[in-house]
């Protein structure tokens, strides 16, 4: 059994020059700054000398502070991609300008609905409209600060996650290498054919590793994951049976990181295939809706037998849930757990970030 080698994937785009803008566009992020402008509007409300209703000022402010939010994060984010290629400094000043331009147009829209309304205002909308911009102005001086300090933090994250996952290539090639010269050694004596197979498929994976960069797509994910268990499977024989379970090609051209698939795989060999004697069933099965795709990897519960368990790659689940949160934000999840007798990995990943940034 052999597998068509895949050609080397093309150069990845070059990155935008800001990332941070499109980690701002997340119902999250926007949930946290509705949040800290009701913080804001609390803090007018109850500041000394506020001679109106507090109760009524508040309101009035909470619903002013939420419609400048809305505005200026819609503009933003609808304007990403054009924004996120400028130089940083230009950047900030286009955010402070929207900023600004977001609460002179509520400011106005306010004044004059007050006042029809029977506002009495203690001053003119001149100073109103004055009033209100040097307050968004430092509010938003403010809010670029804490931003940056978050966008800081998870850009060290990253840089971390990253150096963990150069250092897991260094150990899975020489895992992969090893296990499957054992599988080759074992067959050239008696199944030369199928030694000769496994040394081609072990040089479709090794290729596939070397030309692999941050990202892959899930195509190409699950043909390394399919190269795997070929390999596995001279080395099992009876005692793995894969049923996979394959949507019509082709599938979504969807991105994830490296080595997201393949290592849930090489647990449920591990675990369930190593620890059995009897043929031992893995189901693989992708299943694409309209605005994710699922991946789910089940087998049967088998208890510790006398049979050794090898080593594995040492990517644990934590691991891979970490490069999803960051590549996918909270779009995206890793769930795993006992159902029915059987253990069930259900691996989602979001259709909503095909054509923009991820």
């Amino acid at each position: 059994m052999s597998f068509v080698d895949v050609p080397a994937k093309p150069r990845p785009p070059a990155p935008l020059r800001n990332a941070a803008l499109p980690a701002f566009c997340t119902p999250r992020v926007l949930l946290i700054t509705l949040l800290l402008g009701f913080g804001v509007a609390l803090l007018l409300a109850i500041a000394p000398g506020v001679a109106e209703d507090r109760w009524m000022r508040l309101g009035t402010t909470a619903w002013f502070v939420a419609w400048v939010v809305l505005i200026t994060t819609g503009v933003l984010c609808g304007l990403q991609k054009p924004l996120c290629r400028l130089a940083l400094p230009w950047l900030l000043l286009v955010v402070l300008a929207v900023l600004q331009a977001a609460t002179a147009l509520i400011s106005v829209l306010a004044y004059q609905t007050l006042t029809q309304l029977g506002w009495d205002p203690l001053e003119r909308e001149g100073e109103f409209l004055i009033h209100n911009q040097a307050i968004a102005w430092v509010v938003g001086l403010m809010g670029i600060w804490i931003f940056s300090l978050h966008w800081a933090k998870t850009r060290r994250v990253t840089a971390q996650t990253k150096a963990e996952l150069d250092a897991l290539h260094a150990r899975i090639r020489p895992h992969f290498l090893f296990n499957s010269l054992n599988t080759v050694a074992s067959l050239i004596a008696t199944n030369p054919e199928a030694a000769e197979s496994a040394v081609l498929d072990l040089a479709s994976v090794f290729r596939a590793a070397l030309h692999a960069g941050d990202v892959a797509s899930l195509t190409d994910e699950i043909a390394l994951s399919q190269r795997y268990l070929a390999l596995e499977q001279w080395r099992l024989g009876e005692r793995l049976v894969v049923d996979w379970v394959m949507p019509p090609p082709p599938l979504p051209p969807i991105t994830l990181p490296i080595l997201s698939l393949q290592p849930l795989v090489e647990n449920a060999v591990r675990y369930a295939a190593e620890r059995s004697q009897q043929p031992c069933p893995i189901r693989i099965e992708c299943v694409v809706g309209r605005n994710a795709v699922s991946v789910l990897i089940e087998n049967p519960l088998i208890a510790l037998s006398e049979l050794p368990v090898t080593g594995g790659n040492g990517i644990s689940l934590q691991n891979i849930r970490d490069r999803l949160t960051l590549m996918f934000g909270e779009r995206a999840s890793l769930r795993a757990g006992e159902i029915d007798g059987k253990y069930r990995v259900k691996l989602v990943l979001p259709l909503d970030h095909l054509g923009g940034e991820a």
